[in-house]
Formats: C-alpha cells, structure tokens, sequence
C-alpha cells in the first residue's frame, strides 16, 4: 500500500483554481475513488504507485510525496512548479527542494508580449487536465490569440492547432511556440546579432524614406520621435539578416513588445491617445536588455532536460467563422477545445497592438479598418452597416437561430437607444452586440463540427454591462454563449464562476465585471 499527499501551489489558490484542482486530479485518475482534501492538498492511498508522470503534470499543485511502509517518503515537484520557479531563480530549484511561493504567470514565453484579454497559462493547463489529455491528443484553440493554449499544449505534449483572425496575435503565437525550441546555438546566434550595436550606432544613418514601399511612414513618423523610428528600423533591418523564421520572430516580438514605451503613445491607455510626456530615447539598450534576458532564461530551461517539446503544433491566420477551411480542419479531428473568446464589444482589440501591426507592415492606413472591422467583438462599424444590422435585428425579433433571451435583451438595448438622445456609440450597440452573437454562433457551429462526440470544449467569458437609454443593462455573455453552443450539439457539464483577473489583463479599466468557466460537453 502506497500513501501520497499532493500538495496546493506554494501560493493561495482562488477559489475556482482549487475547484480546478480538484477536477483535474479525478479527471486523471479515476480510479482514486477515495481521498481525503483539506486545505493543503490531497491524501490517498493506492495498491500500486501512480503514473510519476501524470501526478507531474498537475498543475495547480507545487509537489507531491509518496511513501510504502517502512521506507522514506520520496518527494517530487511538479512540472509546474519549477517552471514557475525557474525565472524567478529560486535557490535549491534544481536540487529539488523549493517551490515558487508567488503566482508567477508570465514564465517561459508567456512573458515576451504584452496582450490584452488573455487568460493566464495555468488554466489552460489545468483544462487540459481536466479533460484527461493523453499525450498526442489534438487541442484546440479557435481563438488563440498570443498562444496560450498552444505553448501549455507542447509543454504538456499534446498536439495543438491555434487560429486567430489578428495578424499581429498569430506572430506573437508563432513566435512564442517555436521560441521554445531554440538550441544553444541558436540562442548564442541571437546574443551575437545585437552584441555590437549601441545606442550610438549605424542607426543614424538610416533613412526613413527608404521605407516607404513596404511601411505607412507617415503614419509611424506621427507616433514615433524620428530618432526611436530611425532605431525600430535598424533593429528590423538585423533581424531580417538572422539566419531562420525561429530566431526572426523571436528577436520581432520582443521589440514589438516596446513600441508602446518608446511611441508617444499613452503606455495605460486601450485605445491609440497620445501622451502629455515625451517617450524614452534608450530602445536599443532596453531590446537588448530583453533580448539578452529571454535568452539566459530560455537557456536555462533548456538545462532542465525535464520536458520533451516533440509534439505537432500549428497556428493559422483565419477565421473561426469558418474553420474548417481556415485552419484545414477535418471533421471530428479534435480531441479538446480550449479558449477565450473575444469579449462582446468591451475591448478596441487590434486598435491597441496599432503601432505594431503598422511597424511590422501587417496594416496600412487602408487596410486598417477592413482589419479591425473583420473581428468578432470588435467595436467599429459605419453608419451605413449599423443601419442594416439594425434591420436584420428586427427581422429576428419574431424568429432567429439566437435565442429568445438573447433577442429579447438585444431588443431592449435597440428600443432603449433608438429614440434617445445618445452618441453615436450608443446607438451601435444593439448591432454590434447583435452581430457578435451571430457571429459567434457561426464559429462555435463551426468548432462542434471538428470536435469529436463526448469530448469537453472549456470557454473562459467575460460578461460585461452597457448603458441604453440612461439604463444599465448586465449583458450575461456568458449564458448566451451556453445556449448559443447548446443549439450546437453541446451539453453544460458544468459553469464554474471567477473573480475577474485584472492581473493579467495590461489595462485595469475595462469593462469585464465577471467571468466564468464553461464547461461544455460535444454530444
């Protein structure tokens, strides 16, 4: 007989993160009909010893021990406490001893770019827990944004496909999951690139001019002191040279990550305003200060040798609304889903990642709006396309593939702000809240094609509020994203209620007020 404590995460858990626990451990080992859970961890017992393997892989968990009568306990840290713990150089880490006592939510490549909406790494581990993941399994992500999902996926050794409609979010992804597998070489390849280069360097020479066929200049030349463009620039110019896409979009996404401080951008707002202040002058140094940074941190986890880093992961530029065809998705492929679906109407998505998707010639001043509108979420649209969806909104007040709740609110918000002395914005609401629902409804039709029968999808949404008509109105995302996938083949498993993570949202001010944790069933 074999006794085992597992113990919580060094720091305090959430409530729902030890709910999460919990489901993640049975989910695993179902045979453990008995156990006893206190505040500190787990107590079981066994006939045999448990896969060392699975028990590493929890994720809410900092360490476990296990013992047989009349031999000494041997004691093991999770997989998840030392990557958490790595980055923060806690002492005895690699003798096994010490697990992080603080959430640590940007280790490994979660920390190379800021992105605003995204759930925290842990739970998209601890989902695929929760779902029994097997090693080879095929995640899902439809909108994968900055690749949370997608780097949790190759750390814990399933396959992972990822799609997202954002040009900007599907670098950022790219970059962080191929970053992860650099060698020695090709790390010691990106220190020596940007070695030389200093703030008084060859970036003076450089003519902004010379750019103008491939860069909106005169946009960038408005938001950037001339000196920090100059610099931009120069640092694209050596990373073009360097020898490969891994160790490119590596070196692009860490600079991307600065434009914000280095622009006269306002670094705390969402949307594009400019700031009272003038930027920083030190890009250079502070790129290569990061640069240098990540790869001392990538070189130590490299020296772990813990994790194997072999499974297939693939990212696609698309459409949710159309899967299928975006991400070349067969019918019934897809073993779990994991995602955090754009918030309805609460976030400027692309209008905060502007000044990167401009300086890496992703948009132009034309493209931009087409971009922005093409989102599910987004907050944009013209007077003449408010005018039709209007319409059709009240086409669907009788009859509509949404449901009667989510009718009846969007009805209530249209009416409200129809005859009302409000602003433009207001009157968008109903239509663009109408239009993010259907357009949701498209993709998750399009997601329960792909998954197959009897496998979980886990939706992390955000609820949030408007005003119509001088009235608040609680716009619950979270129940009509339910109903909307239960006229999708999906059953509720369960709904498991956050505290709103403004932690790891780059903005305090927003207007998600809750979130919740859908866990749905593919019929």
């Amino acid at each position: 007989m074999y006794k085992y404590r597992l113990h919580f995460s060094g720091y305090e858990l959430r409530d729902y993160e030890k709910q999460l626990a919990v489901r993640e451990f049975e989910n695993q080992f179902p045979a453990i009909k008995e156990k006893s859970i206190s505040d500190t961890g787990i107590l079981f017992s066994s006939d045999k010893l448990i896969n060392e393997a699975a028990l590493k892989k929890l994720t809410f968990y900092s360490e476990f021990n296990y013992y047989a009568e009349k031999s000494p306990p041997t004691h093991v840290l999770t997989d998840q406490a030392i990557i958490e713990s790595y980055q923060n150089h806690t002492p005895d880490l690699f003798g096994g001893t010490k697990s992080a006592k603080s959430r640590n939510i940007r280790y490994l490549t979660h920390s190379y770019h800021e992105y605003k909406g995204k759930f925290y790494p842990q739970l998209a581990k601890a989902f695929l827990n929760y779902a029994g993941t097997k090693k080879g399994d095929t995640v899902l992500d439809p909108f994968c944004g900055s690749g949370t999902t997608l780097v949790e996926s190759l750390l814990f050794g399933a396959n992972a496909v990822g799609i997202d409609i954002n040009p900007l979010a599907f670098l950022i992804a790219r970059a962080k999951v191929k970053s992860m597998t650099l060698s020695e070489d090709e790390l010691m390849t990106i220190h020596n690139a940007f070695a030389g280069i200093q703030e008084n360097s060859d970036w003076e020479k450089i003519k902004i001019e010379d750019c103008n066929k491939e860069l909106d200049t005169n946009y960038l030349k408005n938001w950037f002191p001339e000196n920090n463009l100059k610099k931009v620039i120069f640092i694209r110019k050596i990373i073009r040279n360097l020898p490969n896409e891994s160790i490119r979009l590596f070196s692009e996404v860490l600079l991307s990550n600065l434009l914000r401080k280095f622009s006269f951008q306002e670094p705390c707002q969402l949307r594009i305003r400019r700031r009272t202040d003038n930027p920083p002058e030190n890009l250079i140094e502070t790129f290569k200060k990061n640069l240098d940074e990540q790869v001392e941190y990538l070189g130590k986890f490299q020296s772990i040798g813990r994790f194997e880093l072999n499974s297939k992961v693939e990212n696609y530029l698309g459409d949710v609304r159309t899967l299928t065809n975006s991400a070349n998705l067969q019918k019934n492929s897809i073993d779990v889903v994991i995602t955090s679906p754009p918030y309805a109407t609460a976030l400027p998505y692309v209008d905060t990642d502007r000044l990167s998707l401009f300086a890496f010639g992703l948009t132009n001043k034309n493209s931009f709006k087409q971009l922005e509108q093409t989102l599910i979420g987004n907050r944009e649209i013209t007077k003449l396309k408010r005018v039709q969806l209007d319409k059709e909104l009240e086409m669907n007040f009788e009859k509509s593939v949404l449901s009667k709740e989510i009718i009846q609110l969007l009805r209530e918000v249209y009416l409200l702000n129809k005859d009302a002395d409000v602003g433009f914005r207001r009157k968008n609401t109903a239509a663009l809240l109408y239009k993010y629902f259907v357009d949701m409804y498209k993709g998750i039709n399009q997601i329960s094609q792909v998954l197959k029968k009897d496998k979980l999808a886990f939706f992390v949404v955000g609820n949030n509020r408007t005003t119509a008509g001088g009235e608040k109105i609680d716009i619950p995302t979270d129940d009509f994203i339910k109903s909307i996938a239960e006229e999708n083949n999906f059953k509720l498993v369960e709904k498991i209620n956050m505290t709103v993570q403004k932690s790891y949202m780059i903005h305090s001010k927003n207007s998600i007020n809750t979130e919740s944790i859908l866990v749905l069933r593919r019929k």
